[in-house]
């Protein structure tokens, strides 16, 4: 929870703050936020698999930015753009991610309508059971 909260914040900042970057930065800047969403959603897709997530989503998030910027790097050398295939990388585990949530919240609410459906049927037979008694 912590890491969305502070992604957000840095959204809200970013959106607020003009604060000019240099065009030879902007692959470079642009990959660094795919690697974070990326590793944040990666991160709320396995919360609930380890209890120690924090150190793995800032060694997840410092490798994933390290290799970016190092193929870009190269990229650019060999005249090559690879940072637009290493950004569809990322996109593409963006979606992944975000669809593996999603299906784990349905199953969720899936789990939570049903024990809904079984509490309420048993509170109105147990409101049967009663009238029938008198």
């Amino acid at each position: 929870m912590i890491p969305l909260i502070g992604l957000l914040i840095g959204l809200v900042i970013g959106l607020f703050v003009s604060v000019p970057v240099p065009a030879a930065w902007a692959p470079y800047l642009a990959l660094m936020v795919l690697a974070g969403i990326d590793t944040l959603l990666a991160v709320l897709v396995r919360k609930n698999e380890s209890q120690e997530y924090g150190t793995k989503f800032l060694l997840e998030f410092l490798v994933n930015s390290l290799m970016a910027m190092l193929l870009t790097a190269l990229g650019q050398q060999i005249n090559f753009e690879l940072s637009t295939i290493i950004a569809f990388v990322f996109t593409y585990r963006i979606f992944i991610n975000i669809r593996e949530i999603v299906s784990k919240l349905y199953l969720q609410y899936k789990d939570w309508r049903l024990a809904g459906r079984k509490s309420g049927g048993e509170i109105r037979s147990s409101l049967n059971d009663e009238e029938d008694k008198s």
